[in-house]
């Protein structure tokens, strides 16, 4: 098992920007955040940026997010799809729908914001949009030694448009992304090819950097019908709603399922991020690279370094996973 409860709250404190002990040796996130020793209790603040709706593992990931009281989260912003025309308002009506069912509580209190409609236009001139201005005024109560955690498991247009507008948010948040094929040759994922440019805007930054890679995860979070159901179905009315969008993705892109993973089978790519932030995935500092026009790496010498993920707790992931469902299912039925 790669970790424990201390050790996941380990894990957060470090993604925003404390130290963290790992074995018998320090660890800063990526090599880069400014690490500074804190005493806190509270649980690190974080966003969500998300293309849900695209398929079906957004959904999971917000829904395991929801759940998950190690976090604070503080909002979730809608992203584009743009290769396959998914706007930023259709992602936060799904997303809004997700909140509703997993954890209805949170409908009223938890802003759901449609961000850029489109990808950037260059390197060099942000989208603006309610989303951007969302995350720089959230960034704004953070620091190099409290960093607000951004999860980004979308185009990344508004984080790079955020980046553009005002360079200093890379000393307030640590960004934990999927996307990217795999190291060292990068290559563009989903993710990625609904928007290059902002990568790249991205990693010619200073913004600590975690990325959860789509080998990564289509190795470790790999899914048949007949194991969803048996992950899920027996977990209540949410088990049987998340069932139920893994079910309906494999009825209709039968091809696609087949295609990019097996036949009858899914990976739940975006849960790589869910399983860093509850310590439950690690990976291995790298040197920070560029990204080229044909969505290669390209591999300047360099000091700054990121996370590169490549091994995922996947038992004990789904384990937390199905526990706070019941939890939930649990309080909700309590008298």
């Amino acid at each position: 098992m790669l970790s424990t409860m201390a050790h996941s709250v380990a894990l957060l404190l470090a993604l925003a920007g404390t130290l963290v002990v790992t074995g018998c040796k320090d660890r800063k996130l990526g090599g880069e955040a400014a690490v500074k020793t804190r005493s806190a209790t509270a649980a690190p603040a974080a966003i969500l940026i998300t293309d849900c709706g695209a398929e079906m593992d957004d959904q999971w990931a917000l829904a395991h997010l929801l759940l998950s009281t190690e976090l604070d989260l503080r909002a979730v912003i809608t992203t584009h799809a743009s290769s396959i025309r998914l706007s930023s308002a259709t992602s936060a009506e799904k997303a809004a729908e997700v909140v509703q069912h997993v954890l209805p509580a949170r409908a009223s209190s938890l802003p759901v914001v449609a961000g850029s409609p489109e990808p950037l236009q260059d390197a060099r001139t942000p989208r603006e949009n309610a989303g951007v201005d969302s995350l720089l005024r959230l960034s704004g109560d953070f620091s190099e030694s409290r960093r607000l955690i951004v999860f980004s498991i979308g185009a990344s247009t508004d984080v790079a448009s955020a980046i553009l507008k005002d360079p200093s948010i890379a000393n307030r948040i640590t960004l934990v992304a999927m996307g990217f094929v795999d190291w060292p040759g990068g290559g563009g994922d989903f993710n990625v090819k609904n928007d290059p440019l902002a990568w790249q805007v991205i990693l010619n930054s200073d913004v600590p950097l975690v990325i959860g890679s789509g080998e990564a995860a289509k190795r470790s979070l790999k899914l048949t019908r007949a194991e969803a159901a048996a992950l899920m179905r027996s977990h209540g009315p949410t088990g049987e709603y998340l069932y139920s969008l893994f079910d309906d993705w494999l009825t209709r892109e039968p091809k696609l399922v087949a295609q990019i993973v097996a036949p009858e089978t899914w990976a739940i790519w975006d849960q790589i991020v869910v399983a860093y932030a509850l310590g439950l995935a690690r990976g291995h500092e790298v040197p920070r690279p560029q990204l080229q026009p044909d969505l290669s790496f390209s591999h300047p010498e360099t000091m700054k370094r990121i996370t590169w993920l490549d091994e995922i707790d996947t038992e004990q992931l789904w384990r937390d996973f199905t526990r706070k469902i019941d939890s939930r299912s649990l309080s909700r039925n309590s008298p």
